[in-house]
């Protein structure tokens, strides 16, 4: 019989398998544990293995690290380890490669899926949602730039698959290409909803399964003191696509270094006066 602990250090785990716990089992059993020291009231242990009440146990971590000095050394019956971790040559190979990887995508423009001051995104969720984080950034970029006045508060509406997903990410590329071109800091996924905090800005988010026309669709509505202006966009073949600004629905591919929106009277040579 085995016992094998998975789980975290916490006030209510602290000394989990104690002597109460020990007197209930069968003499045949033995304990591992390699998640956390403390787990485990190791006074206890020992004293139970030498009574032969348990067998045997299996020790990676201590109460107190690093040890020097334990009631386990010098048992028979108790296997240590050194805390070793991540510590084996396969271990170590597999962290550098994760390592790697993750360099690549970042410098492809893609998120980190494992930085340690950012929310933690599934590979589930990545693998959806990544297609989308462009689209977000530049249906954010575009709105900033068709705005009048200063954004006091912006809707951000996912329509579609992407409703089913933990939208964050997504929440903060739409803010951090609003505020990429009016805020003195650099703004990206990690601080975008610190720096829309800080400026007062009102976020809303808003889910909806049902969504015409398109598998996704994610639309920012920024509200200034001129009104509210809308951008709209998606994901098709692995680009980018624009489908709505304001009242109009259209299509295009944000892919040129710039693009100029005239708000005119429909009447012949106005156009062409600005060729």
């Amino acid at each position: 019989d085995f016992i094998t602990l998975h789980l975290p250090l916490t006030a209510s785990t602290k000394g989990l398998i104690g002597a109460k716990e020990l007197a209930l089992v069968k003499p045949t059993v033995r304990i591992i544990n390699c998640a956390r020291g403390g787990l485990i009231d190791e006074e206890a242990l020992v004293k139970a293995i030498k009574e032969a009440r348990v067998a045997g146990a299996a020790i990676d971590v201590f109460s107190t690290e690093p040890t020097t000095k334990s009631i386990f050394f010098g048992n028979d019956s108790i296997i240590v380890t050194p805390h070793l971790g991540a510590s084996t040559t396969e271990a170590q190979a597999t962290a550098a490669t994760d390592v790697a990887e993750q360099v690549i995508d970042v410098l492809k423009g893609q998120p980190a899926r494992y930085s340690v001051n950012a929310p933690f995104i599934s590979s589930e969720t990545l693998s959806m949602l990544a297609p989308f984080l462009m689209v977000a950034s530049t249906v954010g970029k575009l709105a900033s730039q068709l705005v009048e006045g200063q954004v006091s508060a912006i809707q951000i509406k996912y329509n579609g698959e992407i409703s089913n997903y933990d939208t964050n990410a997504l929440k903060a590329a739409v803010l951090g290409g609003l505020l990429e071109g009016v805020s003195e800091e650099r703004v990206n996924l990690v601080n975008a909803n610190i720096v829309a905090a800080h400026r007062g800005l009102t976020v809303v988010e808003q889910k909806e399964a049902a969504c015409e026309n398109y598998a996704s669709l994610i639309t920012a509505e920024a509200t200034t003191n001129a009104g509210v202006t809308t951008v709209a966009g998606t994901t098709m073949h692995g680009e980018v696509h624009i489908v709505r600004v304001n009242k109009y629905w259209l299509d295009f591919v944000p892919t040129g270094a710039y693009f100029m929106f005239s708000d005119h009277r429909d009447r012949p040579g106005l156009v062409g006066a600005v060729g």
